[in-house]
């Protein structure tokens, strides 16, 4: 019964061991599967940051054109009007040289200069 017993003992062994040894190679291809899924996990979350940045990096160029735009029309409108201005004031002037000159001399000016348009 003794050597029953060591032999019941010895298999035993043997099959823990096996079972440690298949355990152990389980859990390595499990580890390997685990750290593939997380690689590739992160290559498509790295590829998805790009595509969200590029998107990101386009709006901002497109924010970015239409406020240079807007910045660069505000001198141009304060020009235009500038001008219209000027202009203005030109034909004012031409016309108060021509009542000036038609024989009116400064009094005509001034009498011109008094009263409204």
């Amino acid at each position: 019964m003794a050597k029953e017993t060591m032999q019941a003992i010895s298999d035993a062994e043997l099959k823990a061991r096996d079972t440690v040894l298949h355990a152990k190679e389980e859990g390595e291809r499990i580890a390997a599967e685990a750290e593939a899924a997380g690689a590739e996990a992160l290559k498509a979350a790295v590829k998805e940051a790009r595509k969200k940045a590029d998107v990101l990096c386009g709006v901002a160029r497109a924010d970015a054109e239409k406020t240079r735009a807007a910045v660069l029309e505000h001198p141009r409108k304060l020009l235009r009007a500038l001008h219209a201005l000027a202009v203005g004031l030109l034909d004012h002037v031409a016309h108060l040289e021509s009542a000036v000159h038609a024989g009116g001399g400064h009094a005509a000016l001034r009498l011109h200069l008094c009263q409204p348009d």
